[in-house]
């Protein structure tokens, strides 16, 4: 990985860090739902500008059909689950359970594109989804309420595994800025009939709502979803989702600094669990005998 790859994974990491923020200080005010639409809605507006001004429109016109399906696993179905679990759960334990994501894009990789795995890396998925149970362990009440907000949680990287490999098999050689305008439009089209169903009371969202509202929609999601997908095209999915690795740090450092969020050892534990699995899965850590 080239010296400039690595600092786009580490800014990656300190924007998607934040959103978690973002998204637990105003999920509630404006419902998952309402505020998922705005985010892909104002992020598409940022974007569609430049694509149509540009040659890329005719990549959009050649590939709508597969930024359809990425916009709707990439974006609309998985920033839902994020926000709902955000109501009821620290920005830091979204952000760990999110951690997992490179677990999904092996796993879905190994069965839909027969990309190859390593008892290692079957290993490595136990390990991590060892952590998942001790991270939320203390969170269930064995009621079905307490299990909503995690299995959302865990349903959000189930799409993003979906998504990563689908840009990899049917977006190979399109530009970022297609990819990125294109998914995001198409998760606005998804979004906004939903939306209506589903609108806030307008009057009890303060201005400091819509500022982190219009922050999640075009710093955490513009521009970062450009930066993400260049880099599955630099380095290819498995390797881009690995900033999750970095994600966490991020959102308690956000957490703590911005909300007074208490990061305990149980996340801390937990998280250096989910990644010592995740990092098995993706060779971050490698072992010659079980590499063939």
């Amino acid at each position: 990985m080239k010296l400039s790859e690595a600092f786009l994974l580490l800014l990656l990491a300190a924007i998607w860090g934040s959103s978690f923020i973002f998204m637990r200080a105003t999920a509630a005010s404006f419902g998952p739902v309402f505020l998922i639409t705005l985010r892909v809605g104002i992020a598409s507006l940022c974007l569609l500008g430049f694509l149509f001004a540009s040659k890329n429109s005719i990549e959009f016109k050649q590939h709508w059909k597969n930024l359809l399906w990425i916009g709707l696993f990439n974006s609309a179905l998985p920033f839902v689950l994020l926000a709902y679990a955000s109501i009821s759960l620290n920005a830091g334990m979204v952000s760990i359970l999110n951690a997992i994501t490179p677990i999904f894009t092996a796993f879905i990789g190994y069965l839909w594109l027969k990309d190859k795995m390593t008892p290692l890396q079957f290993a490595g998925m136990f390990i991590a989804i060892l952590g998942v149970i001790f991270l939320v362990w203390d969170k269930i009440n064995w009621q079905i309420d307490s299990w909503g907000a995690i299995l959302a949680g865990i349903g959000a990287t189930l799409a993003y595994g979906i998504a990563a490999n689908s840009t990899k098999k049917y977006l190979k050689g399109v530009s970022a800025m297609t990819a990125t305008a294109g998914s995001l439009f198409f998760a606005t089209l998804f979004m906004l009939p939903l939306s209506f169903f589903f609108l806030p009371d307008f009057s009890t969202i303060s201005l400091l709502s819509w500022g982190y509202a219009i922050a999640l929609a075009v710093l955490c999601t513009a521009f970062s979803y450009v930066i993400f997908f260049r880099l599955i095209q630099s380095i290819g999915p498995a390797k881009a989702v690995s900033v999750t690795f970095l994600i966490p740090v991020f959102s308690f450092s956000w957490a703590y600094l911005l909300l007074d969020e208490v990061v305990t050892k149980r996340m801390w534990l937990a998280t250096a669990i989910i990644l010592f699995g995740t990092a098995l899965v993706t060779g971050v850590i490698k072992f010659k005998k079980y590499q063939n």
